[in-house]
């Protein structure tokens, strides 16, 4: 019987760069979660370019983070940060798309993205270091060496008690294959960091750092480019920063997609919303949607009137938003309620079950249930096995915070949280 190699015992993928349970012989061995697919989406026209062309007089992100010449001054390390909402998972996957399609023969590209409302490995710091290991061995069969000694060592010694694998055991197989000398330079994309555990968010990053400084040591090159809020406040020795909601570029971007998606054409309205955005997209995807079902309904005049009184402030604009229409108010709640305390991600199919208490209709009008109860801030996450999501961490943060759903419902008790 031939030997299994170390990745054919990992098991085969649930989706690109999304591998979840995994068994050989009914040991658990590295699984992973955090593709990029499974971020939600903002489509901004130009944001790709953006990352690359930020404030090109000041200076050229990607430039200096390409150019070996001042490998010194950064270690390669890009450090993209912005404000909840402002588009920071959206251009991290919109550059991972593009370094996939137009560098895949000059890179080994790994990546993973961090997602506070996915499962338990979703924001880990076992649960990146699992996804870049399972990455580095797929990306080239040379790499599997530098791994095969170790897992079967591990697998040897470890059949009564099932295969576990430490954070440092996986860090030092990281370091070990990033250091070695390749034909190709390792260029690693992590979104999110600030939804990894907070307790855990430092240790990712200096292990990073360490990362980039052995990385240099031995003139191995290896980039890697962050994206995370500016809370809490952490920063590397040595990186190029870019403040994604300062940039010039990032008003341009929000310009462009509200001339292409409002739908009426007038110009006074379009400059309000440049100067209340405040560099939030998604607070502008939210406005625009707001502005475009006004227009629809006929409203025309109501316009104006909607963007003057709706708030320049995420949590604002969520409280707007589920106060404005209280009719179904009880089954708002109770979906809100679902998907926040939910131990795991749950369906769409189980969601309409759990609050609407009959049998599913059709895929079309869950969604669109779904939808309407939840005021638009539930979206159903695309893959393999779809589940539903808030569109934002800061949707839960809100939630989470001075009572919102007493505040929907005077019928909850003195914690709502815990009320069904």
């Amino acid at each position: 019987m031939a030997e299994e190699t170390p990745l054919q015992a990992f098991g085969s993928t649930r989706a690109r760069n999304a591998v979840v349970g995994s068994q050989f012989s009914g040991t658990t061995h590295i699984t992973f979660y955090g593709g990029p697919g499974e971020r939600p989406t903002i489509n901004p026209p130009r944001l790709i370019d953006l990352t690359f062309q930020t404030e090109r007089k000041k200076f050229e992100p990607k430039k200096k983070w390409m150019d070996t010449a001042y490998l010194k001054d950064h270690n390669g390390v890009f450090w993209i940060k912005g404000k909840p909402g402002a588009g920071k998972s959206t251009l991290m996957k919109h550059a991972f798309r593009r370094y996939q399609k137009q560098f895949f023969s000059d890179y080994f590209l790994v990546a993973h993205f961090f997602n506070a409302r996915g499962e338990a490995l979703e924001k880990t710091s076992l649960g990146m270091l699992r996804s870049i290991v399972y990455q580095l061995l797929q990306n080239d069969e040379a790499l599997y060496e530098h791994f095969g000694s170790t897992f079967r060592e591990k697998q040897r010694t470890s059949l009564e008690e099932g295969l576990q694998w430490r954070q440092s055991e996986l860090q030092e197989i990281i370091r070990s294959v990033v250091t070695q000398s390749h034909s190709k330079p390792f260029l690693l994309l992590v979104d999110a960091l600030d939804e990894c555990h907070e307790s855990e968010i430092r240790d990712v990053v200096t292990f990073l750092e360490s990362l980039s400084i052995s990385a240099s040591r031995v003139d191995v090159q290896l980039k890697i480019c962050l994206s995370s809020r500016h809370y809490p406040s952490i920063r590397m020795g040595k990186a190029i920063e870019l403040k994604l909601d300062d940039s010039k570029n990032h008003r341009k971007d929000i310009a462009k997609y509200v001339n292409e998606r409002l739908i009426v054409s007038d110009a006074d309205i379009k400059a309000k919303i440049l100067n209340k955005a405040n560099g939030i997209f998604l607070w502008v995807v939210i406005v625009v949607s707001l502005l475009n079902k006004a227009y629809d309904e006929g409203q025309v005049e109501a316009m104006q009137r909607t963007l003057e009184e709706v708030p320049g402030d995420l949590e604002q604009i969520f409280s707007t938003i589920l106060n404005k229409d209280v009719s179904s108010v009880y089954e708002t709640v109770l979906m809100l309620q679902w998907v926040l305390l939910s131990r795991r991600p749950l369906t769409p199919r189980e969601l309409f079950a759990a609050v609407v208490g009959t049998a599913p209709p059709t895929t079309d009008l869950i969604q669109r249930r779904i939808t309407t109860s939840s005021k638009g801030l539930i979206e159903i996450r695309k893959g393999i096995g779809e589940s539903v999501q808030f569109i934002h961490l800061s949707v839960r943060e809100f939630l989470f915070r001075y009572k919102r759903l007493q505040a929907l419902d005077a019928t909850l008790g003195p914690e709502p949280i815990t009320t069904s």
